[in-house]
């Protein structure tokens, strides 16, 4: 059965609850994250403030946005998921309002360690950094019913398709920024807990994983239909 078929199937057998209620759940999930962020920040470096906040909160961004991404594929391999997938937006458009304060939260309440200063001293990670956010806010902008009825289901999927781009494009972001603090941890262990950012990066990339596999297998199983298809137009023959 094709995926986006089965999706609708999901859909319609799915009593969702109210948005606010998917939205007051989406946020309480949200924040877990963020608590779990900056506990372990606070018990690696013992101390806690806003740029310590802002990393949690650059953590929480990435996965929430991830677990949007992946909610497809991990629905494809798994069933016990099905019921999760209506939080697939909530989760994309909670992720990206938290990407978007965290920006702002480092160019203007954070100068003296951020600000604009990064935008020339990591210009190539800041250019990948700039392009995922203006996927993101594409995608935002056309994640609503008015949108689809305009471009197509075709294009519409297609477009947001492109959320996979950008959250690579977050990932190269991040490895570029960090890869000095990884380089010096795994030279001494010290501290013993690894930097969160390693943490989202293996995260980041398992949602990555769990894509190809899916794209992987939905080409396999089409290419076998097809097989099948001729083998019985040539029997019939």
């Amino acid at each position: 059965m094709p995926f986006a078929k089965r999706h609708e199937e999901i859909i319609k057998k799915i009593t969702p609850p109210s948005q606010l209620r998917m939205w007051l759940n989406t946020f309480a999930f949200g924040f877990l994250v963020f608590a779990a962020g900056a506990l372990y920040l606070f018990a690696r470096r013992g101390v806690f403030d806003l740029y310590i906040a802002n990393k949690a909160l650059a953590v929480d961004a990435l996965v929430l946005i991830g677990l949007s991404l992946a909610l497809s594929g991990l629905v494809y391999f798994w069933d016990f998921v099905d019921t999760k997938i209506i939080y697939r937006k909530f989760l994309g458009l909670a992720g990206f309002g938290l990407a978007g304060l965290h920006v702002i939260i480092s160019l203007f309440l954070l100068p003296e360690k951020l600000g604009f200063k990064e935008l020339w001293e990591h210009p190539v990670s800041m250019s990948f950094g700039a392009a995922a956010l203006l996927i993101f806010i594409m995608m935002a902008a056309i994640s609503n019913k008015y949108a689809f009825h305009q471009l197509g289901s075709k294009r519409w999927r297609t477009l947001l398709r492109l959320g996979y781009w950008a959250f690579i494009f977050v990932l190269v972001h991040l490895s570029i920024l960090k890869y000095g603090d990884w380089a010096k941890w795994f030279g001494s262990f010290d501290p013993i807990l690894p930097p969160l950012s390693l943490l989202a990066i293996i995260f980041g990339v398992a949602v990555i994983i769990l894509r190809l596999a899916l794209w992987f297998s939905i080409r396999k199983k089409q290419k076998s239909l097809s097989n099948g298809d001729e083998r019985a137009a040539a029997e019939s023959n």
